[in-house]
């Protein structure tokens, strides 16, 4: 096999079809999110010993507070189906035109990626509930076992509440919260060594489920029989990708500084100028938007690319086999 051809070829598929960039983008916009938030605690008449009176919200104030929640839930509820379904549409769009063009020389188009994406959801969506529910409950599983030993010092303690001394009840309890936290971390390196194996192994299965054009099982089965048969080549793809997204996370890693600080010095500069807060957020928040957009695209590219880079290997795989 020539690793660097597919490489090449990957990179140069990449640049030369744009139609890709549109599920690479998706995935990248759709792949996670977070969120957070802070408060700050009125200090007027602390200091004097007494609290001031907060007068109960009106009626009015608890219908506006609980139709803000009901409103955030539902729109909380839409983001994660919508990403659930543009996920699955997107990875499938990658691998089927992809596929398409080495195989017939058809140019991809996002007409036509969207309708490979839906022929094959459902089968992808099964793949992943049949792949991540059991490993959910088998982490779950080590999650409780590692914590037994803190429940078992906990529970004696708190059921002897008055019978033990309190620094041999608090020595007890430290030293299972101690023997709980070594089993975290044995399970945390564990799930990571479960991810990292079975990684390649699924990238394979969701090729074959749309390259093949098979059933959820039939994916698995056929899937996993390919990368046990071809264990040296896949290892070499593996550590190539593995290679890359480290390089493209350092290469990153300044990108993602200049673009952070731009909206940050805006906003800095803004608030020298006109001494208040206010505009100097909404500037930083004007300024940063361009920025964000940025980090989405530069992410959707690298998307396309790795989806690209593995469907190129899986081909070069089962010809070769």
């Amino acid at each position: 096999m020539d690793y660097g051809k597919i490489l090449t070829r990957a990179f140069e598929i990449t640049l030369k079809h744009r139609a890709l960039w549109v599920f690479g983008i998706l995935l990248a916009l759709f792949g996670g999110g977070g969120g957070g938030g802070n408060f700050n605690v009125p200090s007027g008449d602390v200091g004097s010993g007494t609290l001031p009176t907060i007068p109960p919200p009106s009626p009015e104030v608890l219908q506006l507070i609980a139709v803000f929640v009901g409103a955030l839930v539902c729109f909380a509820l839409i983001w994660i189906v919508l990403s659930i379904i543009l996920r699955f549409i997107s990875r499938a769009a990658l691998i089927g035109l992809v596929q398409e063009l080495e195989a017939e020389q058809k140019m991809p188009t996002v007409r036509r990626g969207f309708s490979i994406g839906a022929e094959h959801f459902w089968r992808l969506l099964g793949i992943a509930l049949v792949i991540n529910i059991p490993l959910a409950i088998f982490s779950l599983v080590l999650i409780l076992v590692a914590l037994l030993p803190f429940l078992l010092t906990l529970l004696p303690a708190l059921s002897s509440r008055g019978r033990v001394n309190a620094e041999e009840l608090l020595a007890l309890v430290a030293a299972g919260g101690i023997g709980s936290l070594g089993l975290i971390c044995c399970v945390a390196l564990v799930l990571m060594l479960v991810a990292f194996i079975i990684h390649p192994i699924y990238q394979f299965i969701t090729r074959t489920c749309v390259i093949q054009k098979i059933g959820v099982i039939d994916a698995i089965r056929v899937g996993y029989r390919i990368v046990r048969a071809n264990l040296g080549k896949v290892a070499v793809i593996y550590i190539l990708a593995i290679g890359i997204g480290l390089g493209f996370g350092l290469v990153m890693i300044p990108i993602v500084l200049i673009l952070l600080v731009i909206p940050v010095g805006a906003g800095f500069v803004v608030y020298a100028v006109a001494q208040s807060v206010t505009p100097a957020i909404i500037v930083g928040i004007v300024v940063g938007i361009p920025m964000l957009l940025i980090l989405i695209f530069i992410g959707g590219l690298y998307q396309t690319f790795e989806s690209t880079y593995w469907t190129l290997g899986y081909r070069a795989v089962t010809v070769t086999t």
